[in-house]
């Protein structure tokens, strides 16, 4: 059997390294910190981008309540408007004509718009 050599102190394997290898070192170094610098340019980049604003971006608040606004049929705009007053009557207490009377005046004191009484005297009719 062999003893191994023991080695002296101070030794080095960059000792061993030839000037060529120690520059390629050296380059695959840089390279490297070019790369993490152009990730973290590219990071920033888009972090940029995705936080700006452009015009037209945002929706006026009225658009996205005439998008958004449930329609109300007849019989419950009826209930809601009434009832806010008075207790409501029966759609068969007037006839077609009396209601078209009664809605005119309604709309004025409730302060209706021309679709809300369009549709209440439409229900009422119809359930007359």
């Amino acid at each position: 059997m062999m003893a191994a050599a023991a080695l002296p102190t101070g030794f080095s394997f960059i000792g061993q390294l030839d000037s060529n290898k120690i520059k390629i070192i050296r380059i695959m170094k840089t390279i490297h910190k070019i790369f993490i610098a152009g990730i973290m340019l590219f990071i920033i980049g888009g972090m940029i981008v995705s936080c700006s604003s452009t015009k037209n971006t945002y929706i006026a608040a009225t658009d996205v309540e005439q998008e958004f606004k449930i329609e109300k049929s007849g019989a419950q705009m009826w209930g809601e408007a009434c009832n806010r007053c008075h207790l409501a009557p029966s759609p068969a207490d007037y006839n077609d004509t009396d209601w078209e009377t009664i809605s005119l005046h309604m709309r004025v004191r409730a302060n209706l718009t021309e679709a809300e009484i369009t549709k209440i005297e439409e229900f009422l009719k119809s359930a007359n």
